[in-house]
């Protein structure tokens, strides 16, 4: 008996024992699992592929280092429900240069994952990217109209902004969801434009129920 314990077959048989389960151990822990409202894009060496609910691909993979040869790999997580993005007291001009400042909310939804991949490193910058996008449609399409016009036409003005942003989002993988809505106009806080446009409209109103009084 005393023989057998000692036997290298033995030592060799437990070592490689051992081995195994350190490497199914090691293995596991870079194992993932999607949850259902994400999608993991997975770039390697060698392709990029995206793993989640309905992406034909499963929704578990291995998270390899990326200082591993052949097998490491980066990684971008995007959710696959709807988000949203608020432009909050945005200071704008209208034709004039007269300042105010806008509320505006629009809601997005990433409809080519892997394109969206490729353009950005993490969701917190394609949701910086996206913001830049709706200023600068913003701002545009507001400076070439009145002040007026703007306080009047508030659904307008969100299609216009809708219209204005998909021409570019194909670029991102995105999509908007429904139009951008303009939610609040206000005065800026040096400027008094829409209180006295206010007033004025009141005094108006005021005054065609005298008359027909």
């Amino acid at each position: 008996m005393s023989e057998f314990l000692s036997s290298p077959f033995l030592y060799v048989g437990v070592g490689s024992l051992a081995f195994f389960v350190a490497t199914v151990f090691v293995a596991m822990s870079f194992r993932r699992v999607v949850s259902t409202n994400e999608v993991h894009i997975v770039q390697s060496s060698k392709a990029t592929v995206s793993y989640g609910k309905d992406t034909g691909k499963g929704n578990t993979y291995y998270e390899w280092p990326s200082w591993i040869p052949v097998l490491g790999i980066n990684k971008v997580v995007l959710p696959v429900s709807v988000f949203d993005l608020d432009l909050v007291s945005y200071e704008a001009y209208d034709k004039g240069r007269l300042p105010f400042v806008v509320d505006v909310k629009a809601f997005f939804r990433i409809v080519d994952s892997n394109v969206a991949a490729q353009r950005v490193a993490s969701f917190e910058e394609l949701h910086n990217q996206l913001k830049a996008i709706v200023q600068g449609a913003v701002r545009t399409i507001l400076a070439s109209n009145e002040i007026e016009e703007i306080m009047q036409g508030r659904s307008t003005f969100g299609e216009q902004f809708t219209k204005e942003v998909d021409a570019q989002l194909s670029n991102w993988g995105v999509a908007t969801v429904k139009n951008i809505e303009l939610m609040d106009i206000r005065d800026h806080k040096e400027s008094s434009v829409i209180k006295n446009i206010m007033e004025k409209k009141k005094s108006f109103i005021e005054m065609e129920s005298r008359q027909e009084v």
